[in-house]
């Protein structure tokens, strides 16, 4: 569902142009910068307010030294005219102090400042920025079975936060979610919205361009577009600025629809998928198989692991997937983040059957590719080093193919469940062979969300720091498609996710393993064998 949707937005920057945007929902560095930003726009804010009131002061301090003599002249006009000085005054006054006065008044206030926040408003979010983080929200939403009153007061997935959304927040989710089609969605938010609005204020609603008739209008259409007519006709007819014309609108907007898909059914593996997100823990998640696994110490898949074995824990027997505990040090991990920092841009997806990587909804991140640009012989002896470790804890080769992507999630970070294998004819394929498995490295302890779900095999592995998950992606004995080891990664709620991903290729295992059998589920002839 979540690719239909995002396609739905027309979202062109997903293939193009993204790459001269600033990253400001992924990146946390860029965060940062937008909130330094912010920050000084709002003192510039200020110091044109203070500018503002500076000139309010100094009129007001005018009207009331004019206001002076007219208070004395009070019910003796006459008199007061007749003293030959308060008439040289009023004269030379009406002569001489309006004209410099209206100047003042004319006079611009805070130019530099205006300036300065037009030069700051030159970097700031565009609306793709704001469609996409509303679509990273409406992930979250949907995947965690989040209620809109909920998240609206900071209460996210069980985890009360000590920030809320606003009406002009509410507003926004809710026209993203109408134009999603998710009716039902925005008539939630746009509810909110209409509440909120009525708790603040007016005079900064009115400013900021948010205003109750256009919620209203809207909450109305996402109504009739939800087949609740009757509901939309009693807010427009009780609503007095409306007045009679409420029924009217009524019956406008059900004779003419948002020309939009309505809200999706989640198939049964996103409803999998979603219900081991939503999972507390991990033992919850698995308890139907945990009587048949186990940790032991994994000495076998290599000679050095006789010397120093790493601790494995079975997470599934079939299909074999294993996490290591204690895999990557802190220091390791430390230093890797360290570098990967300044060369990190929006992820792509691989795509086999051209060899080409493009930016794509499926899969919100920032990386980059290891050894990165520049890498010092210090760095490259750790990725060095953390290849001899995949090789000892997989039993398998490593030659063909890119080396490892470092991946950064962010906020509503995510990857829609997917297979790592390809099953595409290609010239890459043909070079490397498929993807016969996959190690995963984590690197840091996700604060909330982040997990790695495997819906066909009811399994959720939450992120552990200096760990590494492995599977086979291609059967053991038979070399199919193992389809069950579909799996995906959860959007991200708070914080930030940190992983290395190593994908493991089939021919360069020629050598090691037995020759294959004849493929029995591959979509395509094989034209290479070991």
């Amino acid at each position: 569902m979540w690719l239909k949707l995002t396609f739905m937005l027309g979202l062109s920057w997903l293939v193009q142009g993204y790459v001269d945007r600033k990253n400001y929902v992924t990146s946390s560095e860029e965060k940062l910068n937008l909130l330094a930003k912010d920050k000084e726009l709002i003192i510039q804010l200020n110091s044109y307010a203070m500018e503002l009131q500076d000139k309010i002061d100094a009129l007001r301090g005018i009207a009331k030294a004019f206001k002076k003599p007219l208070e004395e002249a009070k019910n003796r006009e006459d008199e007061y005219l007749s003293n030959p000085f308060m008439s040289l005054t009023l004269i030379r006054q009406m002569r001489e102090d309006w004209e410099p006065l209206e100047k003042f008044m004319q006079k611009p206030v805070g130019l530099d400042k205006i300036a300065s926040i037009e030069e700051l408003r030159k970097d700031l979010p565009l609306q793709d920025d704001l469609t996409e983080a509303s679509l990273a929200m409406f992930r979250i939403i949907q995947t965690y079975g989040l209620e809109p009153r909920d998240v609206a007061r900071g209460l996210v997935d069980g985890v009360q936060y000590s920030g809320s959304l606003s009406a002009s927040d509410c507003y926004a989710m809710g026209k993203g979610s109408f134009k999603m089609g998710s009716y039902l969605l925005a008539s939630k938010w746009l509810r909110l919205a209409k509440k909120l609005l009525a708790e603040q204020p007016r005079k900064y609603h009115e400013v900021i361009g948010v205003s109750d008739i256009d919620v209203t209008l809207l909450l109305a259409r996402s109504l009739v577009a939800s087949g609740e007519e009757s509901n939309a006709r009693d807010i427009l007819m009780k609503d007095s600025r409306f007045g009679g014309a409420g029924n009217a609108l009524a019956l406008h907007f059900l004779k003419n629809p948002q020309e939009s898909t309505p809200d999706f059914d989640s198939s049964e593996a996103e409803e999998s998928f979603n219900h081991l997100c939503r999972s507390v823990s991990r033992r919850q998640a698995n308890e139907s198989t945990s009587s048949r696994l186990h940790c032991r110490y994994n000495t076998t898949t290599s000679p050095f692991l006789k010397l120093a074995p790493f601790r494995m824990e079975e997470l599934s027997l079939n299909p074999y997937i294993v996490i290591y505990h204690s895999v990557l040090s802190d220091s390791e991990i430390e230093s890797l983040e360290s570098k990967s920092r300044p060369f990190l841009e929006r992820a792509m997806v691989f795509h086999a059957e051209n060899g080409t990587e493009k930016v794509a909804p499926s899969r919100t991140a920032d990386s980059v590719w290891l050894p990165y640009p520049e890498a010092d012989p210090e760095d490259q002896r750790l990725l060095d080093r953390i290849s001899r470790k995949t090789e000892d804890i997989t039993g398998l080769r490593l030659q063909s193919g890119r080396e490892m992507q470092f991946l950064k999630y962010g906020f509503g970070g995510h990857f829609v469940p997917h297979h790592d294998y390809f099953s595409t004819p290609s010239p890459f394929l043909q070079r490397a062979g498929d993807r016969i498995a996959t190690l995963i490295f984590y690197l840091n302890n996700v604060q909330h969300g982040g997990a790695t779900a495997f819906p066909q095999l009811n399994l959720v592995v939450p992120t552990q720091k200096g760990s590494a998950l492995f599977w086979h992606n291609l059967d053991g004995e038979t070399y199919d498609f193992d389809q069950r080891t579909f799996h995906g990664a959860c959007p991200l709620i708070s914080g930030h996710k940190i992983v290395m991903t190593r994908w493991i290729h089939e021919l360069d295992q020629m050598f090691l393993l037995p020759a294959m059998l004849p493929p029995r589920n591959r979509n395509f002839s094989r034209t290479f064998s070991y």
